[in-house]
């Protein structure tokens, strides 16, 4: 690519801003504002460059958090088949440097620095969002990438019920994945209540018919692929007036997922499994008006991860005698409060103050196993339990300026820190080689300036240009700074933050009620990138590195996006979205995984009336993508998806859906193929 660089566009057709009419319930714009993260001043962005909703995930048949995002431009994701964890990137970003919220609440682990996203599910959420330009000072810290922000449901009227239940089956097979959820609540004058329960349990899937078989894999049905995920919510709100919200939550995701093995290559860490992979979170939030045009939001969390991980001999998943086998439990939770104080007292301003203060525990351990004479285990002894802990402060202003009718222009700046307290190993001592010890690591901490400045123009009614330009960093999660990968790493307490200056620009317009488009371009220049650096070798002659902050890169590309509706009850859409990686380091030439150069999305949804059904077509292109840093690539793939869905009676539906209709072999990361063409029934229902 030449060097002017190629600036990057986004846009996403939206089904529900042209093929349907928006709920007149004024409560959702009233009351939903708690849950969600804007500039305040800035015209909130409905469409779906930014948002997919409830009605968009219902049509393309998505089941969990990372297929839902995956519907919007600049958004590629990625399975990582050594953890089975769902993954998304932005904009080439991965989830360390894109956060990811729950109501605006921080969810990663205190440890990895991530989560698996696939665990949670849609049936109880409202929309999604994703931040790529003018990320919002209320997000906090480490939105190097931007933010994405789960909104959960609420009620909306006096008895709100919304719920399905359906199964899932594969060519030739019967059932193989079941699902039922149900939420339930009320609106009131001056309260809302809202709980939800939802399981889906997947059997082992079928992989494509296309798919030649391995030793590994020998049959279409996917080895050791079974999950269950159970989720429980419930939502307790007081609204004393017009301007004020209060409310708590609670939610508990319990999980159960097996590991498909490397389909292609054999090993050790093929043999595991996750028998426990829970989660728990409680928040409160609160927002008050505390003056004339002053808001007082407070947020309080207590977030809670624990899980067990399993590494077997070999793939009867029965024994761990091997000494590289283990049962390795996570026991971690994060504790944080949020305080946003916004003002419009001073005209033409809208200015916001934000504090935000996350402490982080992460405890592990090895735990001990037991013998047993009937199935051949020995026993192995356990670990003495490791704790990390680390602080991070932000506090951070902006000020959305009204220059003129046209014109608005944002600034804002921040300032980060992040802490440690404590961080521990078990094992062999970094610096004295004494073996089976429980040692301190030296403590590290780390500050980082982020700056944010954009120009928001209306030259003409619906039509809109926003440019801008901002410094966004990103810490070293504890991994990164402490993990020694069994002896072939080196720690780096002080290791630093990473960070980008990131450039958008972006034109919307909306052409009467029936076409809309928009057109995003971005530049990402990426300083102090943590990369892995060779600094000696192991008795058996394997490398060892360690984290340091040498890496630079450029990510920049395009994405666009229109909604067309050229007939009633027709609605015609589609989104683009090209990225170019470049690796900038000195003497690297480090290739940036699991980003396919290009992406197509494209549907059609035909609505008949007279027959009350609705039928949604839709394709996905996918192009190469590299699947490792010296060059793998994976091959291009395109998916075919349609869902009919009928009216059996009012507030009754009958769905039936076909995924990877064409039965596309083909796969995310190495080893690791993706189910073939599956199909799934469902009766929804809302009252």
């Amino acid at each position: 690519m030449k060097k002017n660089y190629v600036v990057a566009g986004a846009i996403l057709l939206s089904v529900n801003m042209l093929a349907q009419e928006q709920p007149k319930v004024d409560s959702l714009k009233n009351y939903y504002e708690i849950q969600e993260v804007n500039i305040f001043g800035k015209d909130k962005n409905e469409g779906p460059i930014h948002k997919v909703d409830v009605q968009l995930i219902q049509d393309f048949n998505k089941t969990n958090v990372v297929d839902a995002v995956n519907l919007l431009p600049g958004v590629s994701i990625t399975q990582m088949g050594a953890r089975n964890e769902g993954s998304i990137l932005v904009r080439g970003f991965n989830s360390l440097r894109t956060p990811v919220f729950f109501d605006g609440i921080p969810i990663y682990t205190p440890y990895d620095g991530n989560f698996d996203l696939s665990r949670f599910t849609t049936f109880d959420i409202h929309s999604i969002s994703v931040e790529k330009s003018l990320v919002s000072v209320q997000y906090g810290p480490n939105t190097m990438g931007g933010a994405v922000n789960i909104v959960s449901r609420k009620p909306v009227k006096a008895l709100d019920i919304d719920g399905q239940s359906g199964v899932g089956f594969a060519d030739g097979t019967g059932v193989n994945s079941y699902f039922t959820a149900l939420n339930i609540g009320t609106r009131q004058d001056k309260y809302y209540i809202m709980g939800s329960a939802s399981l889906l349990k997947v059997d082992n899937y079928l992989i494509s018919r296309k798919f030649d078989g391995t030793p590994l894999q020998p049959s279409l049905e996917r080895v050791n692929s079974e999950s269950m995920d159970v989720r429980l919510s419930a939502k307790f709100g007081y609204t004393p007036n017009k301007t004020d919200e209060y409310s708590f939550s609670i939610i508990s995701q319990n999980a159960d997922k097996d590991i498909a093995p490397n389909a292609l290559k054999a090993g050790n860490s093929n043999w595991r499994n996750y028998p426990t992979y829970d989660k728990r979170s409680m928040y409160l939030k609160t927002r008050t008006l505390v003056a004339n045009k002053t808001f007082l939001n407070f947020t309080g969390y207590y977030d809670t991860y624990y899980n067990k991980m399993k590494q077997y001999d070999d793939d009867q998943y029965t024994l761990l005698n091997k000494n590289s086998s283990f049962s390795s439990v996570y026991d971690d939770y994060s504790l944080g409060g949020i305080i946003n104080l916004t003002t419009e007292a001073i005209k033409n301003n809208v200015i916001t103050l934000s504090v935000n203060n996350k402490f982080d525990s992460h405890k592990e351990h090895n735990e001990e196993i037991l013998a047993n004479t009937s199935t051949g285990q020995k026993f192995k002894e356990g670990e003495p339990e490791q704790n990390y802990r680390d602080n991070t402060f932000y506090v951070g202003v902006e000020d959305v300026v009204t220059i003129n009718s046209l014109i608005k222009a944002v600034v804002g700046a921040s300032y980060n820190s992040r802490n440690n307290i404590k961080a521990q190993e078990y094992g062999t001592h970094f610096e004295t080689g004494e073996k089976n010890v429980l040692y301190d690591f030296p403590k590290g901490s780390d500050h980082a300036f982020d700056y944010k400045g954009g120009i928001i123009v209306e030259p003409v009614k619906n039509h809109l240009i926003t440019l801008s330009a901002s410094k966004r960093s990103r810490f070293a999660s504890q991994k990164e700074r402490y993990s020694s990968r069994f002896g072939s790493q080196v720690p780096n307490p002080d290791l630093k933050s990473e960070y980008t200056w990131a450039y958008d620009i972006t034109y919307s317009a909306k052409l009467g009620n029936k076409f809309n488009y928009e057109v995003s371009g971005f530049i990402n220049n990426v300083k102090n990138a943590i990369f892995a650096r060779t600094v000696g070798a192991l008795d058996n002659g394997n490398p060892v590195s360690q984290n340091v902050n040498i890496g630079k890169a450029v990510f920049q590309g395009y994405e666009l996006a229109f909604g067309y509706m050229p007939i009633k009850n027709m609605t015609l859409g589609a989104n683009y979205s090209y990225i170019d990686m470049k690796d900038k380091t000195e003497g690297s030439n480090e290739k940036f995984t699991d980003v396919p150069n290009h992406k197509l999305m494209a549907y059609t949804k035909l609505e008949v009336p007279k027959l009350r059904s609705t039928l949604n077509v839709n394709m996905e292109f996918y192009g190469k993508r590299y699947t490792t840093s010296t060059g793998d690539q994976a091959p291009e793939f395109t998916l075919v998806n349609a869902k009919l869905s009928v009216n059996i009676v009012k507030g009754v539906n009958f769905d039936f859906g076909v995924r990877n209709l064409l039965d596309r072999d083909y796969y995310l990361s190495y080893g690791y193929p993706k189910e073939g063409r599956s199909f799934i029934t469902a009766l929804r229902y809302h009252f």
